[in-house]
């Protein structure tokens, strides 16, 4: 036979204050604070979207986006133009260069020839005295890993290499135009592929060490 509810024990019943429902007043407070940081979240997140188009440039916006002045990205065929303090710190420091009309591109100042191995300084490699004009290069120095007998190391204006001879190439930031402004990502790194080496390719002229 089943037991029933009056069979209990008084002392085991259930309060009637067990069966009143939650007051309809707290159940609006909680969707109301519900809303409340859901327009939070979305402000927050829309200005930070929004921060490059209304800060004037130079200004590092959240994200760790550079925001510059499209005036500030060198003319095509032009000298890289470098970006460092105080406008960044050293450590992320950049040249900006425009290897082809529209085509903006900043290439990281320092490179490792391998992930393991202490970093070098990229600079830009001046023209040869008398030499025709002609894209500009990169080139690195203060390498440890480098032999100073070894020769000369050329990067083109986006940061590849020259030749077929490992190591890698110049690591760069993520760039984007918008408008009047160029946003440099500077927590967006591509980083080039370590090359494991060959033969250098017959046809293509060599530069020449300044």
């Amino acid at each position: 036979m089943g037991t029933r509810y009056e069979d209990q024990p008084v002392e085991q019943w259930a309060g009637p204050e067990s069966l009143d429902p939650t007051p309809v007043w707290k159940q609006y407070i909680l969707v109301a604070l519900l809303l409340v940081v859901g327009l939070v979240v979305v402000l927050v997140v829309s200005v930070t979207a929004l921060a490059p188009s209304f800060v004037t440039p130079p200004a590092l916006v959240p994200g760790d986006r550079l925001v510059l002045a499209a005036a500030d990205v060198p003319a095509v065929g032009a000298p890289p133009k470098l970006i460092a303090s105080p406008v960044i710190d050293e450590a992320r420091s950049f040249y900006l260069v425009q290897p082809a009309k529209g085509d903006v591109v900043a290439v990281r100042k320092t490179w490792r020839p391998r992930a393991n191995e202490p970093e070098c300084q990229v600079a830009v490699s001046p023209q040869p005295p008398g030499a025709p004009r002609g894209p500009q290069l990169f080139t690195v120095r203060d390498c440890a890993m480098i032999a100073p007998s070894s020769a000369p190391l050329f990067f083109d204006a986006e940061g590849a290499r020259m030749d077929s001879r490992p190591p890698r190439g110049l690591d760069r930031y993520l760039v984007s135009v918008s408008g009047d402004r160029v946003i440099v990502n500077l927590s967006r790194i591509i980083e080039s592929s370590e090359r494991t080496g060959g033969p250098v390719p017959t046809g293509i002229p060599q530069p020449q060490q300044p």
